[in-house]
C-alpha cells in the first residue's frame, strides 16, 4: 500500500485530498493544528481520519502547527513509522490575506512567510532524505503560477505564495533523475472551502473540493515526468 503525508487536512481541500487518496489505495497520515472541531472552525484531524476509516481505509491523526518546524518534522518522521515508507507529501496549509502593503503590518507577513514557504520549506527539507534514498516519491505544493494579476491587491501574500512556486521550479532542476518530483498544483477558479465561504465568495465561481483532490490523485499516480516541473491548472 502507498502511502501519503498531507499537511494541512482537517477541512475543506486538504480534508478531500486526503479522502481521494485512501479511497484509491493510499494510507494517509492526516495533519493539521485543529485536534477539535468547533462552531466557528469545523473540522479537525479526528474527524477525517473518522470519515476515513470509516469506508475502510487507513489513516492516523498528526497534530501540526505549519508554523512549527519540530511539528512538520514529527508528521514525516511519524508516517514513516507507522506506514514503513512514504510515497507522497501534499503541502496544503496555508495563511491568507489578501491585503494591500499598507494595511499588512509585520506580524501578519511574518505569519504568511511562516506558514506559506517556510512551512512548505520544512516538509521539503525532512522528505527529502527518505525520497532520495528509495529514488522514489513526489511532492506537491499548493502554490501559484507566476503572473503579474496574481499579485494585485495582494502583495504580501503573494510573495510567501510564489515563494513555494521558486521552491518547486528551483527543486524540480536540483531532482532531475532522482526518481523524485516536485510539482505545484492551483485552482483557476475558486474552491468551495471554510474560507472562500468567510470571504463570501459567490458560489457561482467555486467549484468543489474533489475536482482538486483528483488533480492531486492524477499528478501522485503519474508515470512519467509529464507534470515535472509543469503546473496542471483547472
Amino acid at each position: 500500500m502507498k502511502s501519503a503525508l498531507v499537511i494541512g487536512a482537517s477541512r475543506g481541500i486538504g480534508k478531500q485530498v486526503a479522502i481521494t487518496l485512501s479511497r484509491n489505495g493510499y494510507s494517509v497520515g492526516v495533519a493539521a493544528k485543529t485536534e477539535v472541531s468547533k462552531e466557528s472552525l469545523p473540522g479537525s484531524i479526528h474527524d477525517v481520519v473518522r470519515d476515513i476509516t470509516s469506508e475502510g481505509g487507513v489513516a492516523i491523526p498528526i497534530k501540526c502547527n505549519a508554523r512549527k518546524s519540530s511539528d512538520i518534522q514529527d508528521a514525516v518522521t511519524t508516517c514513516i513509522k507507522q506506514f514503513g515508507k512514504l510515497d507522497l507529501a501534499v503541502y496544503n496549509a496555508g495563511a491568507i490575506l489578501w491585503k494591500p502593503v499598507i494595511e499588512t503590518p509585520l506580524s501578519k507577513f511574518d505569519l504568511l512567510h511562516e506558514v506559506n514557504v517556510r512551512g512548505a520549506y520544512t516538509m521539503v527539507q525532512e522528505v527529502l532524505p527518505h525520497f532520495l534514498e528509495r529514488n522514489s516519491g513526489r511532492i506537491i505544493l499548493v502554490s501559484p503560477p507566476i503572473y503579474s494579476r496574481f499579485f494585485k491587491g495582494k502583495t504580501p501574500y503573494s510573495i510567501s505564495k510564489i515563494g513555494m512556486t521558486i521552491l518547486t521550479h528551483g527543486l524540480a532542476n536540483e531532482l532531475k533523475g532522482t526518481g523524485v518530483s516536485i510539482s505545484s498544483l492551483w485552482p483557476a477558479t475558486a474552491i468551495k472551502a471554510f474560507v472562500t465561504e468567510k470571504l463570501q465568495t459567490p458560489s457561482a465561481v467555486m467549484r468543489t473540493p474533489d475536482v482538486f483532490a483528483d488533480a492531486v490523485l492524477k499528478i501522485a499516480e503519474e508515470k512519467s515526468d509529464k507534470y515535472i516541473p509543469k503546473f496542471k491548472i483547472f
